[in-house]
């Protein structure tokens, strides 16, 4: 063995890791303490130390320390990494984990050992069956511990909630923090991350109506204003939203305000001054997930209200009201309503205005707002589906009314297809919905010039093998498309009816 060889197999690196929760025992000076000693005592030299402070074993993500030291073992100048024990190297749900970054420094010859051990880099060619065992054990009771200690907390959490404290966590927008002694007296309003000042103090909600002197108004105020818009104006969400920002009230993280942030305080129990606990969990570092609502724990009356508890029952009457599922027949009468007083329709419309159907709806029952504005004049279509249908039927030797389609002399087929003209802006479009099944050859277009249905502008046909496109839409001003697609009158299509006419005779 050479003299570098013999020097590299005593160079070590250390790492130590203390978790916020972690005892006094765990401390990063204790450990590198007992590290420096175990060095000393079997000649290591420590040539670099790793540490991460208050951080969580539960993985390697967020700890800078311990993603540092797999970098520093790459260049293969050192023999050992030196760790306190198992815990301090991580608290690995899997324990495969734990033994995965053991075997990623072996495969730079680096060997991970650990103080409680003691000496084990005799003898490393012997197989220690029973070292595997123990350190296959002791990865298990990290990862129990853990376990164990986050069923513990949740568990003490419940309690607090249930007692009607708060559990953790920053005040809601318009609320501040309180502490509270046992016999809950005020003792004093708590600045954002500030610690309570005793372990058996509690924490509260109050409203927070210190004034903003650059709104004039203070945040709770700000909660009370979008009530008041919501129920006694009945104002929408993006009516409040339009009101916010006008008055230059910002949001609660800063910037404008959206339809979902008005919509959360709305719809935010702990205004109305209930304790909220566990509406989301993120345990043992997992992927946060939404629960529902039956484990949530909410107990009424726990804090002063920002807003008294009819006003917020009353909103959340309304959003049943509302964000009930409305029937075909309801978002008909209210898309009917509203083209009646505005002569226009357009997504934005519908959604400026209150008590309407969502856009999501709409596409659900209709496929699109212009589809289902033609729904408002069935009668208007039907005629002109019959009228059409009629002078094919003169035309042909065979005509089969076959579902909601034609089928011509038994060899080709229609769906006839009549289009009110839809308002936008200062002209009308034409909206016509290709029929993608295979036995429809032709889906046949038919635009009119107005709701009554007194006249037919022309004709589209639109060929089943050609048509790449499910929603085609020609405006008035479409020159293009209608040149493209448009006939003044039937006679295209009589001559197909001809041509199989007479193949029909011949066969």
């Amino acid at each position: 063995m050479t003299w570098w060889e013999q020097k590299k197999k005593h160079r070590a690196l250390a790492y130590y890791r203390h978790s916020a929760e972690g005892r006094q025992e765990n401390s990063i000076e204790i450990q590198r303490e007992a590290v420096h000693h175990f060095a000393e005592t079997y000649g290591f030299e420590i040539v670099e130390e790793f540490e991460d402070a208050g951080k969580s074993g539960l993985n390697a993500e967020g700890r800078t320390g311990f993603r540092s030291l797999f970098e520093r073992v790459k260049p293969g100048d050192v023999g050992y990494v030196i760790c306190y024990d198992i815990t301090r190297w991580g608290r690995f749900q899997n324990i495969d984990h734990s033994a995965a970054y053991e075997a990623k420094c072996a495969e730079y010859g680096v060997k991970v050992i650990y103080v409680v051990h003691g000496d084990v880099s005799k003898n490393e060619g012997d197989n220690d069956s029973f070292l595997d065992i123990q350190k296959a054990l002791e990865r298990k009771m990290a990862g129990k511990y853990s376990r164990e200690l986050s069923q513990k907390v949740f568990a003490g959490a419940v309690k607090v909630s249930q007692q009607g404290n708060r559990a953790g966590g920053p005040a809601p927008y318009g609320t501040v923090r309180i502490e509270v002694d046992e016999q809950r007296t005020i003792i004093g309003y708590m600045r954002p991350k500030q610690h309570k000042s005793y372990p058996n103090h509690r924490v509260r909600l109050a409203p927070d109506d210190k004034d903003d002197t650059a709104i004039t108004c203070s945040h709770a105020g700000t909660i009370r204003h979008i009530f008041e818009l919501f129920i006694a104006h009945n104002y929408s969400e993006n009516q409040i939203v339009a009101t916010l920002n006008d008055q230059n009230i910002p949001a609660p993280v800063g910037g404008k305000w959206t339809r979902e942030s008005v919509r959360r305080i709305l719809q935010n129990e702990q205004y109305a001054g209930s304790v909220v606990y566990n509406k989301t969990s993120s345990k043992l570092k997992t992927k946060r997930v939404r629960n529902p609502r039956e484990q949530w724990i909410i107990i009424p009356g726990s804090y002063e209200p920002v807003v008294e508890r009819d006003t917020f029952e009353a909103a959340q009457t309304k959003f049943n009201l509302r964000d009930k599922r409305m029937s075909r027949e309801e978002i008909l009468e209210r898309i009917r309503s509203a083209f009646e007083k505005f002569k226009s329709l357009s997504y934005s419309l519908v959604k400026s205005l209150p008590d309407m159907p969502t856009r999501n709806e709409i596409i659900k029952e209709f496929g699109s707002l212009p589809e289902a504005f033609q729904s408002l004049y069935p009668e208007v279509i039907q005629e002109t589906r019959d009228n059409v249908r009629m002078v094919l039927e003169s035309k042909a030797n065979d005509v089969i009314e076959y579902e909601d389609f034609l089928v011509i002399n038994r060899m080709f087929t229609v769906k006839i297809e009549p289009a009110l003209p839809f308002p936008r802006g200062y002209g009308y479009q034409w909206y016509f919905r290709i029929d993608q099944r295979p036995n429809v050859d032709i889906t046949l277009g038919i635009p009119l010039r107005d709701t009554k249905g007194s006249h037919i502008l022309g004709y589209f046909p639109f060929l089943h093998v050609l048509a790449d496109e499910p929603l085609i839409c020609i405006a008035d001003s479409s020159s293009f498309k209608i040149g493209l697609y448009g006939y003044s009158d039937l006679r295209f299509i009589f001559d197909i009816i001809h041509w199989t006419n007479t193949n029909n005779k011949e066969t």
